[in-house]
C-alpha cells in the first residue's frame, strides 16, 4: 500500500492524518500477531472478550469494532451529512471499505481493542455541569474552535477528539461487517430554543416564528393603521384652504366680469356693492335690467371693500334716499373656496314697493355659525322700478312697460347662479328669503318660468296675496295722472327728467297695512301683467305648476307672518291711553262695523291696543296668507305669537312685523329668557329648512312659534273673516 501511493500524497497530509495512519498500521500489525496466536490455540484477551466471558458490572460486554474514521464527532464535522456527499466520494468510500474487509479480521490486537473500548466509553460519558452550561451559552458564544474540540468538552480532552475531515467522510458509510457503527449525534435542542437563537432574517426564511415575533408584528401593524387613520383625518379636518389674504385683511376672488377684492371682517369675508347689471340710467332708465358686457365690465380688480348706495326710494317718513345707479349686490360668506360649497340665502327685502329699508340684511355672525352664504341684491323701487305708461310701452318692442324692479331680481339670480361658486356658495342650493314687499316680489318670481332653475326653495315673510290680474292697458290708465304732472309725451322726455321730479307725486306712498279697511278705499298695485315677465295671474301659474309632472317645477315654499304685523310706533303713539271705547269706535267705523261684525270680532280679540292691531294684522296679512297657504297651495305656514316674541318686553307682548326676520338674522332684541328661546326656535326652523329643503316638522299645516315650535290647530278669527268675505279682499297689496 505504501509503495502504490504517490509521493505527493504524503506531502499534502497533515500531522494529524499521518499520526492516525501510523496508529492504524500499528493496530493492523498487532492484529496479525493476535491471529497467529489464535491459530496456535492460545486464547488471548481479545478472543475471551469476543466469546462473552468478560463482564462489566454483571453485564455481558460485547466489544465492537469501531473504526476511527467512522466516529462522528460533534462540532464542526457534523455539518456534512450523507445527502451532501457527491458520487466521487461514495466511490472512494467503497474502495477503501473493500480493502478494510480483507485486513480487519487479522489486524485486531488485544491492547488496541481495549484502547478503543476506553475511547468509546469516554465519548459516551454525559457532559458535566460546567460543560452543559458552556454549551447553553448560545450559538455565538464560542470560546474554542469547533474543528478541534468536542462541544462542551474541556481543553485537556482535545487529543482524544482529534479527527481528520477526510477520515470522517471516508468511514461514515462503512458496510456492516459484524461490528456496529456508532454515530455520535449532537445533543438535540428544543425547536423553540433553536428558533429563538436564530437571527430574525433566518427565522423568516425558515418560517419559524416565536411569540415575540408575532407580538412585534402586531404592534407594527397597529402603528401603521393608526398613522394612516391620522393622515386621513388630518387631511379632512382643520380649517379649509382659503384664498390667500393681502395684508392680512383683503381677499380677491373672481366673477364673470373680472376679479373683485373683499375684506375679512368679523370672522367672515364681505364683498360690498358688486355690479350685477348695467347701470339703469339715461337710456337704460325705465327698461328691463341688462347683463354686463365687456364694455361695462371693469379693468383690474374691482374694489368691493366699502358699501355703495341704495337704490332711490321713499323712507317711512317720506324722505328720499339712494342713488339711481344702484344695481349691485352684497355677499357675506364664511369661506372663499371651491370644496364643500355652502347653501346660499338671497335676501329680498323692502317695506313697501315704494321703498323702506328692510331688516333683511346679511348677518356676519350667522353666516359664520350657521355656515351659509348671504346675498343681498339692490333693486329699483317706486316709479323707477314699476312705472308703466303707454309712452314707455311704445318705445320698445314688444310693447310693454313696468316690473323693472322684478327684472333686476331676475338678473341678480342669474348672477348668483353663475358666480356664487367663486364665493364658497352652492348654486344648486339657493333659498329666496323675502320680507314684506320683498316677499311679494319673491312670490311673483315663483311664477316666472325663466327663474325656476335659479333657486331651490322659497321663504315668504308677511307677503301680500294680491297680485296683478288686470291687463297692461288698465295699469297704464291708472298712471295717466303721473304723466300729466311730469308733462312728458315720449319716453325720451321721461328719461331726461330729474329724479326729484319723478319722485314728487305722492301716489307712490299709499300704505294701508296699519289701518282697518273701509268700503271706499282704493288700491293701486305697482306690479302689472306686462306680458313678458308676468304673463298670467299668480294663482293660475301655481295651479299649472302643481299639476305639472316634469322637473318638479313647483319648488318648496313656506309662508309666515307675525301676530301683530300691523304694529308701528307711529300708530302706538296716536293715543296716549288706548281705552276700550277708542278701540271699539275704530272697529265700528271700519268695514267690520258696516257688516255688523263688531260684537263677533270682540269675542276673539280684546278691546285694547294689542287687540286692535291683532285684528288689523289678521285682515291685512295673517288670514289672507292662511287662505293661500292652507286652502290653496297646501304648504306649511308659521305664525309668530306675542307670548314668545314680545313676552317680557316691558310687558307689551307684541310680536311686530319684523320679529321673525330679526330672529333669523340675529338682530332681534332678546333681553328676556322667553325672547331668547323664541329666537332659538325661529332659527332652528329656518336654517333647518335652508340645509334640508323642508321643515323639521310636518310638510303642511300651521305652526305657532312662541318659546317653542308647536302645531296650531286653528284660527277661529280667520275662519270668521274668510266666511264674511273680508279676507282676502282687503289684504295689503305691496
Amino acid at each position: 500500500m505504501d509503495i502504490n501511493k504517490a509521493d505527493y500524497e504524503d506531502d499534502n497530509k497533515t500531522l494529524d492524518k499521518k499520526q492516525i495512519e501510523a496508529e492504524e498500521k500499528e493496530v493492523m500489525l498487532k492484529a496479525e500477531e493476535i491471529e497467529s496466536a489464535e491459530t496456535k490455540g492460545d486464547d488471548g484477551p481479545v478472543k475471551t472478550a469476543l466469546s462473552g466471558d468478560l463482564t462489566e458490572q454483571g453485564r455481558e460486554v460485547k466489544p465492537k469494532f469501531i473504526p476511527i474514521g467512522a466516529i462522528k464527532m460533534p462540532g464542526f464535522f457534523t455539518k456534512n451529512s450523507d445527502k451532501d456527499k457527491s458520487k466521487d466520494e461514495e466511490s472512494a468510500i467503497e474502495k477503501e471499505t473493500e480493502n478494510e474487509k480483507a485486513d480487519e479480521s487479522s489486524k485486531v490486537k488485544e491492547n488496541k481493542f481495549q484502547f478503543l473500548q476506553k475511547f468509546t466509553k469516554f465519548l459516551q460519558q454525559p457532559e458535566s455541569d460546567n460543560e452543559e452550561k458552556e454549551r447553553k451559552k448560545g450559538l455565538f458564544n464560542i470560546r474554542y474552535p469547533r474543528v478541534f474540540q468536542k462541544r462542551g468538552s474541556a481543553p485537556n480532552n482535545a487529543d482524544a477528539t482529534l479527527a481528520s475531515m477526510e477520515t470522517l467522510d471516508d468511514k461514515l458509510d462503512t458496510p456492516n461487517d459484524g461490528m456496529e457503527t456508532v454515530k455520535l449525534e449532537p445533543v438535540e435542542v428544543e425547536e423553540g430554543k433553536v428558533a429563538t437563537k436564530l437571527p430574525l432574517k433566518e427565522r423568516i426564511r425558515q418560517k419559524k416564528f416565536i411569540i415575540d415575533d408575532i407580538v412585534v408584528g402586531g404592534i407594527v401593524i397597529l402603528v401603521l393603521v393608526a398613522v394612516i387613520v391620522g393622515i386621513i383625518i388630518g387631511a379632512n379636518a382643520g380649517p379649509p384652504a382659503e384664498r390667500p389674504l393681502r395684508l392680512g385683511r383683503y381677499i380677491t376672488t373672481f366673477t364673470s366680469c373680472g376679479p373683485v377684492e373683499g375684506i375679512l371682517d368679523e370672522g367672515v369675508y364681505k364683498f360690498w356693492s358688486i355690479p350685477y347689471a348695467r347701470p339703469p340710467t339715461e337710456s337704460n332708465r325705465f327698461t328691463y335690467a341688462k347683463p354686463l358686457n365687456l364694455s361695462t365690465c371693469w379693468n383690474g380688480t374691482y374694489d368691493a371693500r366699502t358699501k355703495g348706495p341704495l337704490c332711490l326710494q321713499f323712507l317711512e317718513n317720506a324722505t328720499i334716499t339712494g342713488d339711481e345707479d344702484c344695481l349691485t349686490l352684497d355677499v357675506v360668506t364664511p369661506h372663499v373656496r371651491y370644496d364643500s360649497p355652502l347653501p346660499v340665502v338671497v335676501l329680498i327685502g323692502a317695506n313697501t314697493l315704494a321703498g323702506g329699508i328692510s331688516p333683511a340684511q346679511p348677518s356676519a355672525l350667522y353666516s359664520r355659525t350657521k355656515e351659509v352664504v348671504f346675498v343681498r341684491p339692490n333693486f329699483r323701487l317706486g316709479p323707477f322700478g314699476f312705472l308703466s305708461l303707454d309712452i314707455l310701452s311704445k318705445s320698445r318692442y314688444p310693447h310693454t312697460s313696468g316690473n323693472y324692479g322684478l327684472s333686476d331680481l331676475l338678473m341678480a339670480l342669474k348672477w348668483v347662479n353663475l358666480n356664487i361658486k367663486h364665493f364658497g356658495g352652492d348654486p344648486q342650493s339657493v333659498t329666496l328669503l323675502g320680507h314684506r314687499a320683498g316677499a311679494t316680489l319673491t312670490a311673483a318670481l315663483t311664477t316666472v318660468g325663466a327663474a325656476h332653475k335659479l333657486y331651490s326653495r322659497v321663504w315668504l315673510s308677511s307677503s301680500s296675496v294680491i297680485f296683478p290680474g288686470e291687463p297692461l292697458e288698465q295699469s297704464q290708465k291708472l298712471n295717466k295722472g303721473f304723466k300729466d304732472m311730469i308733462k312728458c309725451n315720449d319716453a325720451h322726455c321721461l328719461r331726461q327728467t330729474s329724479t326729484t321730479e319723478v319722485l314728487t307725486p305722492d301716489i307712490w306712498l299709499e300704505n294701508y297695512i296699519g289701518k282697518l279697511p273701509s268700503s271706499d278705499e282704493s288700491k293701486h298695485s305697482l306690479l302689472v301683467l306686462d306680458g313678458e315677465i308676468l304673463r298670467v295671474h299668480a294663482y293660475e301659474s301655481w295651479d299649472v305648476q302643481k299639476e305639472s309632472k316634469k322637473d318638479k317645477v313647483f319648488k318648496p315654499m313656506v309662508f309666515g307672518t307675525t301676530q301683530h304685523s300691523s304694529h308701528s310706533d307711529l300708530l302706538k303713539k296716536k293715543y296716549l291711553n288706548w281705552t276700550a271705547d277708542i278701540v271699539e269706535k275704530i272697529v265700528n267705523d271700519s268695514v267690520i262695523g258696516e257688516k255688523n261684525l263688531t260684537s263677533s270680532v270682540f269675542t276673539h280679540v280684546n278691546k285694547t291696543y294689542e287687540g286692535l292691531i291683532e285684528l288689523i294684522s289678521a285682515i291685512r296679512t295673517l288670514c289672507p296668507l292662511v287662505s293661500l297657504a292652507r286652502l290653496r297651495l297646501a304648504v306649511p305656514m308659521y305664525v309668530v305669537l306675542g307670548s314668545g316674541a314680545g313676552g317680557g318686553a316691558g310687558g307689551s307682548g307684541i310680536a311686530g312685523i319684523n320679529a321673525d326676520i330679526e330672529a333669523i338674522l340675529g338682530t332681534f332684541d332678546s333681553e328676556m329668557p322667553e325672547q331668547r328661546r323664541f329666537m332659538a326656535a325661529m332659527q332652528q326652523l329656518f336654517y333647518y329648512y335652508v340645509w334640508h329643503g323642508h321643515l323639521p316638522g310636518p310638510e303642511s299645516g300651521l305652526i305657532q312659534v312662541g318659546q317653542d315650535l308647536l302645531p296650531l290647530s286653528g284660527l277661529p278669527l280667520c275662519d270668521l273673516l274668510i266666511r264674511e268675505d273680508i279676507v282676502p279682499r282687503y289684504a295689503h297689496i305691496d
